[in-house]
């Protein structure tokens, strides 16, 4: 498996914002000020009427340094119940950008944020890799069943059809938050001959990229 990119790396901290002002400091327009100044973001709330009930205070085209001369573009998405961004390196790494913007706020505004407020945290990897090899590999019955769909597709004067991706749900019924699906498809647009594939999970990077690479070795070896 080769890691080709990584598509984003999202990671949403639920929690209740208002705890961290408990006592209504005036610390709007301040506060974006600050935000867009320590994390250089280009695209920022010019105030906090800008706010969406669902959109939330939105900061785009930033940079965080995650490790000494390594900076991360990163966006964050300020909501009343959490806090959201994404990076395109890793959702660990943008879990420590989240504690960072955290830290930093209640430090310059003495704010009292305690990692125990966090009532749960959500995270989603997407990434494009390169598989050694091809889902046809995967069951032989199933080989035998993507044969006959594509031999029904040829009489209609279509192209052939290959089996090209895989996915794995959690029931609807048993989940608090419905995570995304685990996914793994060819990705759209590319040509088969690349064996380019789009991958997403609720899980972290890392874990995510170990599992793909159980994938290819278990099954399409």
């Amino acid at each position: 498996m080769e890691l080709l990119s990584v598509g984003r790396a999202r990671a949403t901290w639920i929690f209740d914002v208002n705890d961290l002002n408990p006592r209504g400091k005036t610390i709007f327009p301040a506060l974006i000020d600050a935000l867009k100044e320590n994390y250089a973001f280009s695209v920022f709330p010019k105030s906090p009427a800008d706010v969406d009930e669902n959109k939330g205070l939105s900061f785009t085209q930033g940079s965080f340094k995650v490790q000494e001369k390594i900076s991360l573009h990163v966006e964050l998405t300020v909501f009343s119940d959490g806090f959201a961004a994404n990076s395109y390196s890793s959702t660990m790494d943008t879990e420590k950008f989240l504690e960072d913007v955290l830290t930093f706020a209640s430090r310059e505004f003495h704010l009292p944020y305690s990692a125990e407020m966090i009532r749960r945290k959500i995270v989603l990897s997407e990434v494009v890799v390169r598989l050694d090899g091809t889902m046809a590999k995967i069951n032989p019955k199933l080989n035998d069943f993507r044969a006959k769909v594509s031999e029904a597709y040829k009489q209609m004067g279509m192209p052939s059809q290959e089996l090209r991706g895989i996915s794995f749900w959690s029931d609807p019924t048993q989940a608090v938050v419905m995570p995304a699906n685990f996914t793994i498809e060819h990705k759209l647009g590319a040509p088969f001959s690349e064996n380019r594939y789009y991958s997403k999970a609720s899980l972290h990077t890392d874990k995510h990229l170990k599992l793909i690479n159980d994938f290819e070795q278990s099954l399409m070896k």
